[in-house]
């Protein structure tokens, strides 16, 4: 077969109903793109973010296509999506990598990843001060761990059941016993007055 048969039979079969795949669009887009053909990328990344509204590379490449046939905002707006996605992903990446450190119990490990974390994904934070209470224990450093564990409860008060569980926390449970009777005292449930 001859190569101009070969691309109309790809013509052929872009065309036809394929199970929704949005990798597989998001293929045809990029040929659409290599092309100049704006229009039928667009449709092609719609289709994909469609199926995969988290599609990282399909946000990207809509917001390629859309200033390529100038419609900057919604080209702005595409891109933008495509960050506010990188960012979760980054975000995931990086909790998973904090956690994995500390099952490793590579105490400083997780504490620069937690760090660089809680800049980029402000809503962990009741989990990241939780980590870092638990690295600064076993660093030693009881004060610290004690603030960061305080912090992880203010922000989540489902941890203090977890804390009291465990094993890596042991020098706290005395003083989450005590926290946790006085909870029902405050309305927060945790004070700076309860370290100890």
């Amino acid at each position: 077969m001859p190569p101009d048969d070969d691309r109309s039979i790809l013509e052929v079969r872009r065309h036809i109903p394929w199970e929704e795949n949005p990798s597989e669009q998001w293929a045809y887009a990029l040929e659409h793109m290599d092309r100049g053909e704006w229009d039928n990328a667009i449709r092609h990344c719609r289709r994909a973010i469609a199926i995969w509204p988290t599609y990282f590379d399909a946000w990207l490449l809509l917001g390629g296509a859309l200033e390529e046939q100038g419609d900057h905002d919604e080209a702005l707006a595409a891109v933008q999506r495509a960050s506010e996605i990188a960012i979760l992903e980054l975000s995931q990446a990086w909790n998973n990598l904090a956690s994995l450190h500390l099952i490793r119990q590579e105490w400083e490990e997780a504490l620069t990843v937690d760090r660089v974390l809680d800049t980029i994904d402000p809503s962990r934070h009741g989990i990241i001060c939780y980590r870092m209470a638990v690295c600064y224990t076993q660093l030693g450093q009881r004060d610290t761990a004690h603030q960061w564990l305080l912090e992880a409860i203010r922000c989540r008060p489902d941890l203090l059941d977890r804390a009291l569980g465990e094993s890596w926390l042991k020098p706290h449970h005395r003083a989450l016993r005590r926290l946790k009777a006085a909870a029902g005292r405050s309305p927060t449930g945790v004070s700076e007055g309860d370290a100890g």
